[in-house]
């Protein structure tokens, strides 16, 4: 829960933002939602980078290095979040400027790439190599 929930809301975020430039009528209850979602999602995700730094189970050496790859891209995706979480606020004070909104959409595809590519890893940790949180004992490097 602690790691898929940010990931719902960082997604969430860019589904926001999308409506925010196609709808010129709500961008600025929309341009909120999506601060909000963001920060939601990114205090979430420090949360499950902070709780999930080590994998579980009997794992091989090829198990470490597709969680080292997934632990690298949740780090990316944890700031992209961040700084898109940034822009997002310096952009809600600065109402004028428009061009933020598409520059916001950009950076919460970027993070939603980085989130699959983190996804996918930890999706073959787990169906792949048998590591989680069901596994027996605790492995670490």
């Amino acid at each position: 829960m602690v790691v898929h929930f940010p990931i719902v809301l960082l997604l969430l975020a860019l589904l926001s933002q999308v409506l925010a430039v196609c709808y010129i009528r709500y961008r600025q209850k929309l341009n909120i939602v999506t601060f909000v979602l963001l920060l939601l999602g990114t205090v979430g995700a420090f949360a499950a980078t902070q709780t999930a730094s080590h994998i579980s189970g009997d794992a091989d050496e090829a198990a470490f290095a597709v969680f080292d790859t997934h632990q690298h891209y949740a780090w990316i995706s944890l700031w992209l979040a961040g700084i898109t979480t940034v822009v997002r606020f310096v952009a809600l004070r600065c109402r004028k400027v428009i061009w933020t909104n598409y520059l916001i959409v950009i950076l919460l595809i970027s993070l939603s790439v980085t989130l699959f590519i983190t996804g996918h890893h930890g999706a073959r940790l787990v169906y792949q190599y048998g590591v989680g949180p069901k596994s027996n004992g605790a492995l670490m490097k």
